[in-house]
């Protein structure tokens, strides 16, 4: 008997936790903090995570952002946790910038391989890589007492990457009980275009600016990977030194798979780049603070200025008010697609895999919508801590 939990996220974007049990055995998928503005349920201690409770237990990382990691220091001592290699490397380096207080959390994290299965006593979870908006994220394939259940995490079908995900899973994923699906997008706007849409968009507006500066995650290496190449032959890419030293790790660890993530030419800013900068034209990576802000301020009325991130951050309950204050004077080209699945791709996701005993969904505000989606497979809508028995 195999029985799963989801202890926060049925009915929240973020925030998740998600518990695997089977054979006296328990795996954890997630253990994220609920995204700003949310008024999603607090979070609550959950045994075999949070303190031992004599089980076999281990927490699975999908990937680095806050709403699937933020909790991470508050795991049981002792408790093995599993990321993907490059995604930890990239994680450490962010904690290190923004949130030193976990580093020694994350120092521990344990990198898994893909496609290579991990036991926990009975429970086997095999990671599989997929695309998404954090960079070496991955789907989790969790088997235990001849049960199979598919945890998608965060994915999308729009990305560069995107295009392997159903023959991945239509090789690796079949014969599945169940998904527990991702359903973010089911409440929002719909996607628009895709990652190479945005790319195609992005050179257009650098050949009629020459100045061009861009606001998006650190850590969304893929979009960065975008402007890196739509940015005109002889301009300059420019970003800072820990943004540097992200795209650092990704070029030492995957330009020999693809010269998609050979960052080879980006200059790290420094004042004796000023005229060069100027002389040559830029793309450069935006992020707050006064050295920012007087670049910004020295450019104005010649440059543009791109947002490449969520719109929810400057409007809405998700707003950052340092951000829009940061931004205020500008007039801003907004070029962005989301890191998660259109409700078409969701349906075309549970059609490829077609489980036998039907889909749950989470992370999303309006997970009843999935049932539109799939007419004549079984939608599981569950509580928060409601036991679901395979």
């Amino acid at each position: 008997m195999m029985q799963i939990t989801i202890h926060r996220g049925t009915r929240q974007i973020g925030g998740c936790v998600t518990e695997i049990a089977s054979g006296g055995d328990k795996v954890f998928l997630d253990f994220g903090a609920n995204l700003p503005g949310c008024g999603g349920a607090p979070a609550k201690p959950v045994p075999g995570l949070t303190a031992p409770d004599g089980t076999n237990s281990a927490l699975f990382l999908t990937h680095y952002h806050g709403d699937h990691v933020g909790r991470l220091g508050e795991v049981a001592p002792g408790l093995p946790v599993y990321m993907g290699a490059t995604a930890r490397e990239i994680y450490l380096c962010y904690l290190r910038r923004v949130q030193k207080e976990i580093v020694g959390h994350a120092g521990a994290i344990l990198p898994f391989t893909p496609l290579r299965p991990l036991r926990r006593g009975g429970i086997s979870v095999t990671p599989l890589a997929f695309d998404h908006s954090a960079f070496d994220s991955y789907m989790f394939l969790v088997e235990g007492e001849g049960k199979r259940v598919l945890y998608t995490g965060d994915f999308r079908l729009h990305g560069f990457r995107g295009s392997k995900t159903l023959p991945v899973l239509e090789r690796y994923a079949q014969n599945v009980d169940l998904v527990i699906c991702e359903t973010t997008n089911l409440a929002r706007d719909a996607i628009g275009m895709t990652e190479r849409d945005l790319q195609n968009e992005a050179n257009k507006i650098m050949r009629a600016h020459p100045y061009v500066f861009v606001l998006c995650s650190s850590t969304n290496i893929d979009r960065i990977g975008a402007f890196y190449h739509a940015n005109p032959c002889g301009r300059l890419f420019v970003c800072d030194e820990y943004q540097k030293d992200i795209l650092e790790i990704v070029r030492s660890r995957h330009a020999a798979k693809s010269r998609f993530y050979d960052f080879a030419q980006v200059f790290g800013y420094r004042p004796n780049l000023d005229s060069l900068m100027e002389e040559r034209g830029f793309c450069m990576l935006l992020r707050q603070g006064a050295g920012f802000a007087r670049l910004l301020d020295r450019y104005r009325g010649r440059d543009a200025v791109v947002n490449s991130m969520w719109s929810g951050y400057l409007k809405g309950e998700s707003r950052s008010a340092a951000l829009a204050n940061f931004l205020a004077k500008e007039q801003l080209i907004f070029l962005h697609t989301s890191g998660h699945a259109s409700a078409v791709d969701l349906a075309a996701l549970c059609r490829a895999v077609h489980p036998r005993r039907g889909v749950i969904p989470m992370h999303g505000e309006a997970p009843e919508r999935l049932a539109d989606l799939l007419p004549g497979e079984q939608v599981h809508l569950l509580s928060d801590g409601e036991v679901f028995t395979l």
